[in-house]
């Protein structure tokens, strides 16, 4: 059938209608391919920016000296410990005589000792010692619940369960522990002059033995091994102190 003159001008609006829709379509694309682009590049912007600042951090962290205290992170005890840099070389404690109970304020006199408060014992530093104290050759008990806050139900990674002078050592971080320690969070006195309220300045001897030889300088610095055998002996003027018996270890530890 032959097209009129008004139909093939109406054929031609309606080609150009097409045309015209097919360029907005065509615009609506490549707004939407910049929008994508624009936003994978902020993406690829942050990641770059995070991966520096990580590197920045963790080359801060490598390069920056150790500070006096470190905070740590454990999993054991399900909170966040702060831990002294360097372990306690003195005793804070009371020059009274024994017998020398457990303190009532165990959390207190372990901060004194520069110790945390855990709500369960660590275990990445799981170590025993042994201590033994004689007066005048009398022995003088270790009492248990050192480092152990019965009331608040925590507990110090350095503490003793009973009075067989194991004092034990579970820790949720690797660290040094020292006999001072022991000494502050049970609140009595030591040095190389005394232990507790007994003194060399009457002429006493105060002689310490690990693993049945005796060590020189302050005691409050001995570091705690594994199985180490400390002996604290207190002797009268004139008298030779002796080594006791190495320790019996229970079957367990």
């Amino acid at each position: 059938m032959n097209q009129g003159p008004g139909d093939s001008a109406k054929q031609a609006k309606e080609q150009r209608r097409a045309h015209a829709a097919q360029l907005r379509e065509q615009e609506k694309r490549r707004q939407r391919t910049r929008r994508i682009a624009g936003w994978s590049g902020l993406g690829v912007g942050i990641a770059l920016l995070g991966g520096l600042v990580t590197f920045v951090v963790i080359s801060a962290q490598q390069s920056a000296p150790p500070s006096a205290a470190s905070t740590v992170e454990s999993s054991d005890a399900n909170r966040i410990t702060e831990v002294p840099a360097t372990p306690t070389m003195v005793a804070k404690g009371a020059s009274t005589d024994a017998p020398w109970p457990a303190p009532s304020n165990a959390s207190g006199r372990a901060a004194l000792a520069g110790l945390p408060m855990l709500s369960a014992e660590g275990s990445i530093e799981h170590i025993h010692s042994h201590l033994s104290i004689s007066i005048d050759g009398k022995s003088a008990d270790v009492p248990g619940d050192i480092g152990i806050d019965l009331t608040q139900q925590k507990i110090s990674p350095l503490h003793t369960h009973d009075m067989t002078g194991i004092v034990h050592v579970e820790s949720p971080v690797k660290r040094s522990f020292t006999l001072g320690q022991v000494f502050t969070e049970w609140n009595v006195a030591l040095d190389a002059t005394r232990v507790g309220g007994y003194s060399t300045s009457d002429g006493h001897s105060l002689t310490v033995f690990v693993d049945g030889r005796a060590v020189t300088g302050n005691p409050a610095a001995i570091v705690l091994a594994d199985h180490e055998d400390i002996a604290i002996v207190y002797t009268k003027p004139g008298q030779t102190a002796t080594a006791p018996a190495a320790f019996s270890w229970p079957s367990g530890y």
